[in-house]
């Protein structure tokens, strides 16, 4: 069901980090289906300041608002003059937040009676906004001056919520999207996740109705959802959904038309996005064969022929895995980004498009700079998620300052350049074609991505051809929602 405003009173209560929506993963914080909540930090007696509004990613299955403390990147923001107020967010996310089922959408389970399913989490993340809207003036921010963050599939949401009509125009001035993507096939049609998400659901619980399956306990949920997750392509249970309501087309369509909301971008990835989803895929071993097969995933044919002229051949480096990821990241995200910010400047917008590129000491030798691995350079506090007992180096703690810094300074005025940065940050041309390499000594390059994202973006496998893919070599039975031996225990 859409997400309901709580009443509550004017009064003052006691406040404390809150708990995370449930999930499969336990990253120390309580989950609970009771969940939708937000966190403020703000400087004391703060007044009227800039706000930054935090959507945290996890692949729309993981993670929680109340991973990202965000009282370093405030006090970094007061101690250089540029003080903010940030938000991070819940919303729901797996079968709990994207559960698609012809049922529920007969229920006409929209916020207004409309007809939908399958986007509760970014329902959340719409109810969220509009509450800071109307009260984060009470906690000295200013409601006209809100940057709207998020990374992965916080990202991924972000380009939803600028396309989506039931986002208010001025609900936010300014977008930073991290490893977004508005690929398609991130997206199903409403038939394809209802077989996907309800269908499978239905199938691995015996539940031939909502209601027998709002009688299952949030644990015999989960447990259907591994169930679902352990058979997945990258493990993901359930993504957004073109509903007719809050989505009406895929993604690129919306941007291709210009019908998203005006306003200006910082946007970019990291060098070596994949690594970590294709070390999962298939080891750092992948061999050519592998190689060729998931190309289909990306590419059409009139493309995959043209990937050794583009590219030069599997033998020109180190090894498959080493070549398969630097494909995998220009289709998934490197050349999305670049498509994002070109779109973005092509109307006149302050755009600023960049690429992380910070090795930290503890990362892996296969990982490389890969998704993810610049958010504790923002959000200090998350480091040791991604390497136990690390602490940031000298350079590793300059680094996290001038990009604190550098993000400070675009939510006060979309830019980010400031008095002593570094590097001066160019805005995004489509006559420089320019990024801006974030790591030690930053610097701004030309022309990187072209002409390989030029010619990479002309084609894409078609939705069709992509579950074939997905069924015949990956095993994969749950994306046709066909019927599976599994019951929940």
């Amino acid at each position: 069901m859409p997400p309901r405003t709580l009443a509550t009173s004017n009064g003052t209560k006691e406040a404390y980090i809150h708990n995370a929506c449930l999930q499969e993963f336990d990253f120390g914080i309580q989950r609970t289906e009771a969940c939708l909540t937000l966190n403020v930090y703000a400087p004391e007696n703060a007044t009227n300041l800039p706000v930054f509004v935090w959507i945290h990613g996890g692949g729309f299955f993981a993670g929680s608002g109340a991973e990202y403390n965000s009282m370093p990147f405030v006090s970094t923001s007061m101690i250089h003059s540029v003080p903010v107020v940030t938000v991070t967010i819940n919303y729901r996310q797996g079968l709990f937040g994207f559960l698609a089922d012809e049922e529920l959408y007969g229920e006409r389970s929209g916020m207004d009676n409309r007809k939908t399913t399958g986007n509760y989490g970014i329902l959340d993340q719409i109810m969220a906004l509009d509450w800071i809207k109307k009260n984060i003036a009470g906690f000295g921010g200013n409601p006209e001056q809100t940057t709207v963050g998020g990374e992965s599939g916080g990202g991924i949401s972000i380009t939803i919520l600028l396309t989506s009509s039931l986002v208010s125009k001025g609900t936010f001035q300014r977008v930073i999207v991290q490893s977004g993507s508005m690929w398609p096939a991130i997206m199903d049609t409403l038939q394809e996740a209802i077989n996907n998400t309800g269908n499978v659901l239905r199938t691995i619980t015996n539940c031939t109705t909502v209601q027998c399956l709002r009688n299952l306990t949030g644990n015999q949920i989960l447990t259907a959802q591994h169930i679902i997750t352990s058979k997945r392509f990258m493990g993901i249970p359930a993504v957004p959904v073109i509903d007719g309501y809050v989505v009406d087309d895929i993604l690129e369509n919306y941007y291709a038309r210009g019908n998203f909301q005006k306003v200006p971008i910082l946007i970019g990835s990291t060098a070596n996005e994949t690594a970590s989803y294709t070390y999962r895929m298939f080891g750092d071993k992948v061999n050519s064969t592998q190689v060729q097969e998931f190309l289909k995933t990306l590419y059409n044919a009139t493309i995959i022929d043209e990937i050794p002229t583009i590219y030069g051949p599997i033998s020109a480096f180190d090894n498959p895995f080493t070549y398969l990821n630097i494909i995998y990241t220009d289709a998934w995200i490197l050349c999305e980004a670049r498509r994002i910010a070109a779109k973005f400047s092509s109307y006149g917008l302050p755009t600023y498009l960049y690429t992380y590129n910070h090795l930290v000491s503890a990362a892996p030798s296969w990982a490389g700079v890969t998704h993810g691995v610049e958010l504790p350079m923002l959000f200090p506090t998350i480091l040791s998620y991604y390497y136990r007992n690390y602490t940031f180096t000298t350079l590793d703690q300059q680094l996290s300052s001038s990009m604190m810094l550098y993000w400070a300074h675009f939510i006060y005025n979309s830019n980010p350049n400031y008095n002593g940065n570094p590097a001066n940050w160019d805005t995004y041309l489509a006559s420089t074609d320019s990024d801006f390499v974030v790591q030690i000594k930053p610097h701004m390059r030309n022309h990187y991505y072209y002409p390989t994202c030029s010619r990479l973006m002309f084609e894409k496998p078609g939705e069709s051809d992509l579950r074939h893919w997905l069924f015949v070599f990956y095993q994969d039975p749950l994306f046709y929602g066909l019927a599976l031996n599994l019951t929940l225990r």
